[in-house]
Parts: structure tokens; C-alpha cells; sequence
């Protein structure tokens, strides 16, 4: 199978998966409430809206987006700060543009912002990256400044995901990883006292590390998910009939999906649907190493580095292996800004390979050689 079609593969039975998924975890306030059935519906909009994305942004040039580049990010870091004034609140939070019958989360569409910012950086400054002024600093303020208006929301999880995987394509492009080290070595400290300074959070990393201590309070999220994960087995209960997903699990739809298939497919639908995004990660790695040039290369690295380790995330936090992040499965969980921002990531990837000369390794280092050559 063509790296383009194993992308493409890989995407539509995520969706697909994140339909059924939705229809499970809604099918029952469905038969009480009629008008549950909006979200089953309002899923299915977002995802052939995110199909006609992909379809876009597949025959957009990267090139043109990348010259765009700064003005994409200008506008991005203007809306996350009239957000913080104008966004509707839930739960806390002021995260949404309500648009009529529509919300759209703007931090969502400011990962593929930052990959696209720092991808035309790297691929224009790629002389001087070594430098600490002109080629490290100025990325770095500029992924600090989303950081830092997305944390104001608050959204923690975001913010660090954003800024990892800006960091981890400056160093894969060649920034020097002394800047680098310094850079986490400072940060440390600071991420410390977020968390020590926010109740909730040190109240997440309290019930991350002593769950089963307080399994109706503090830990009860971590709780009912290892609950779902551990009673589906080696083939899960079948497909609709998840009890955690019935009022003991909040957020089944969302951050804690991969529980609710976890419950209803057991270890195996768990194993394959990781073994999907594995794919996904797998075809976008090698759309980055038969890139023609460091923008398409820089590109893709940072589309398949966010989803993989969003994906990861997700997963570990429904696993018990990290705090709760509040962080979306991947074109499977329910939500229509995170669909479309990594529908366009993927419309951005398919670009790429489009414009790669063959999927081999010899092919790649041909054309990074005459690269390096002009």
C-alpha cells in the first residue's frame, strides 16, 4: 500500500471509529432525551466537514501556507487573546468562540499554527539556527506566547503538548540542543509551580499518584476508567453495552473514550486501534524522510508528532499511567474543533507526499543531498 493511501486509510477508520464510538457512548441518553441525538449528528457534520478539509488542504501547496506562515500565527495569537475577554466559559474554562449553533476552540487550530510557524522558521533560517539569538530565540518566544495565553484559559495539558512538540521540531531541525537543555532545565522549576500554585492540578497529580484512596472524590475519574479497561477482558462486552459510559464515567465521549473501547472491545480492539494510529505514525514518518525539501520534512515531522503524542496522552491518561489532561483522542472522540485542526494537519501531510519523488530512503537522501548542494 502507497504511504498516501495507508493515510488516508488509517484516517477514515478513525473516523469511522469515533462515529460508532459516539453513537455507543450517546445511544442511551438517546432513547431518554431525542435531543441527545444531536451529538451523534453534530459528529457526523464535523466529520464531512474534516473529510473536505483534508481534500483542501491536499492540494494546497505547503510552500504557499508556508509563506503565510507568520500571518497565520499573528492571527492565531490575536484570537487566543481576545478569547481570554470574549470566549464562552464551561466549567472553569474560557476555551470557545460560540458561532451560533457551533463552538469552535481556538487552541485546537493553534497546534497546526505552531507547526506551521515553526516549520517556515527552520526551513528559512536553517544557516543560523545554531545561533542563539536570531535562530533559537525568536521560535522560542513565540511558542512561549501561546503557551502562556492558553494557560491563562486555563488549559494546561494543551499548552505543554504545543510546546513539546514545537521543541522537538526545532531540535530535530537543527537548533542546538544546548539552548535546548537550558531552555528545560529553566522551565522545569516554573512547570512546578503551575501545578503547585493551581489546586485542581496538584489535586489531579495527588489523585494520579493515590487513586484507590479517595475512589469516590479526588480519584474517581482514574478510578472508573481503570474500572472500564479492566472489566472488558481480552474481547470487551460487546458493542454498546459499556456501564461506565452510563453516568459513573464523565467525559466518555471525550477525554475518556478509549476506556469506553476499551470496555466494549476489550484488549484486543484496544491493541487494534492503536496498531491504526502505529500505521498513521508509521506513514506520516516516512512522508517526512522522502520530503523534497526541510519545510516538507519539518512539516510532516510536526503533523505526525502531534497526533502520535496526543494519541499517546490520551491513552496513558485513560490508562492511569499519567495525571488527567483533559486531551482528545484523535479523530475519535467527540468534538468538532480537534477533528478539523488535525484534518488539516493531515491535508497539510498528504501535500507533502504528494510532492515526494518516491517513498525509499535512497530518494530522501538524494534530494536532501541537492539540497545541501545549492
Amino acid at each position: 500500500m502507497r504511504t498516501r493511501e495507508l493515510i488516508v486509510a488509517c484516517v477514515a477508520t478513525l473516523m469511522l471509529t469515533g462515529l460508532v464510538m459516539v453513537y455507543s457512548n450517546t445511544a442511551v441518553s438517546c432513547g431518554l432525551n431525542p435531543a441527545a441525538n444531536e451529538f451523534v449528528a453534530k459528529q457526523a457534520m464535523w466529520v464531512c466537514l474534516s473529510l473536505c478539509a483534508i481534500m483542501l488542504f491536499a492540494h494546497i501547496d505547503y510552500h504557499l501556507l508556508a509563506r503565510h506562515s507568520r500571518l497565520i500565527m499573528l492571527l492565531t495569537l490575536l484570537a487566543l487573546a481576545v478569547l481570554l475577554v470574549a470566549g464562552t466559559k464551561r466549567n472553569g474554562a474560557r476555551r470557545w468562540f460560540r458561532l451560533g449553533p457551533m463552538s469552535l476552540q481556538v487552541s485546537e487550530f493553534a497546534k497546526i499554527a505552531v507547526v506551521l510557524f515553526v516549520a517556515g522558521f527552520v526551513s528559512r533560517k536553517r544557516a543560523i539556527l545554531g545561533n542563539l539569538k536570531r535562530g533559537f530565540a525568536p521560535p522560542v518566544l513565540i511558542l512561549c506566547a501561546v503557551f502562556t495565553l492558553i494557560m491563562l484559559q486555563p488549559d494546561f495539558g494543551t499548552a505543554v503538548l504545543i510546546m513539546a512538540v514545537g521543541m522537538a521540531m526545532l531540535v530535530c531541525a537543527g537548533v542546538c540542543w544546548k539552548h535546548s537543555l537550558l531552555l528545560a532545565a529553566a522551565a522545569a522549576p516554573l512547570l512546578f509551580v503551575f501545578l503547585r500554585m493551581s489546586d485542581y492540578r496538584w489535586r489531579r497529580i495527588i489523585a494520579f499518584i493515590t487513586p484507590w484512596k479517595d475512589a469516590k472524590g479526588l480519584g474517581y475519574h482514574v478510578c472508573q476508567s481503570l474500572i472500564a479497561l479492566g472489566s472488558g477482558g481480552w474481547t470487551g462486552v460487546g458493542p454498546g453495552r459499556g456501564l461506565q459510559k452510563l453516568g459513573f464515567l464523565p467525559e466518555a465521549e471525550t477525554d475518556f473514550i478509549f476506556a469506553i473501547i476499551g470496555q466494549e472491545t476489550g484488549l484486543l480492539g484496544c491493541l487494534l486501534l492503536i496498531s491504526v494510529f502505529a500505521a498513521l505514525f508509521y506513514a506520516g514518518m516516512r512522508v517526512c524522510r522522502a520530503a523534497p525539501d526541510v519545510l516538507g520534512g519539518v512539516l510532516a515531522l510536526g503533523v505526525t508528532l502531534l497526533i502520535g503524542l496526543q494519541m499517546f496522552i490520551n491513552v496513558a491518561v485513560a490508562a492511569s499511567a499519567m495525571p488527567t489532561k483533559g486531551i482528545s483522542l484523535p479523530f475519535v472522540s467527540f468534538g468538532g474543533s480537534s477533528l478539523l485542526a488535525f484534518s488539516i494537519g493531515v491535508g497539510i501531510l498528504l501535500n507533502v507526499s504528494r510532492q515526494c519523488p518516491r517513498d525509499d530512503l535512497p530518494a530522501i537522501r538524494g534530494a536532501r543531498a541537492r539540497e545541501t548542494a545549492t
